[in-house]
């Protein structure tokens, strides 16, 4: 094999590996146990939106602070202070991926996706059906 050859192959080997551990290292979600026992790393919390508890985001006080409850897959129900204004469709969410670190005994997300309803489910399909055989 000639040089050109092994630089490639070597570059290519370093370009999958972190590709691969980008991936892996954020994609393991832990509860808010985990993530107060070690405050200050960054953790992936994943849940649903405490729909008993007020979203709260008061643009006149701080446009980039949304606070909410979330119960994470433990069961555990926590505050969650949302560094960025409320995103729409939030209280409509069925799972939300959080990302961020327990800070002076609370836990501050970063980065947030939400996992909405789709519209392409079967209840909803049949729900559609039936009204569309009814007109």
């Amino acid at each position: 094999m000639n040089k050109t050859t092994i630089v490639l192959i070597v570059l290519i080997a370093v370009v999958v590996g972190t590709f691969i551990a980008s991936f892996t290292g954020a994609s393991t979600s832990v509860g808010f146990e985990e993530a107060f026992d070690n405050p200050g790393k960054e953790f992936k919390v994943s849940g649903t939106l405490d729909q008993t508890k007020p979203v709260i985001y008061d643009p006149q006080v701080n446009t980039q602070l949304t606070t909410f409850h979330l119960i994470d897959h433990d069961g555990v129900v926590q505050e969650v202070k949302l560094k960025k204004s409320k995103p729409t469709g939030l209280e409509q969410s069925e799972e939300l991926h959080l990302y961020g670190q327990v800070e002076n005994g609370a836990f501050y997300a970063n980065e947030m996706l939400m996992k909405c309803p789709s519209k392409y489910d079967e209840n909803n399909h049949l729900l559609e059906t039936a009204e569309a055989s009814n007109r």
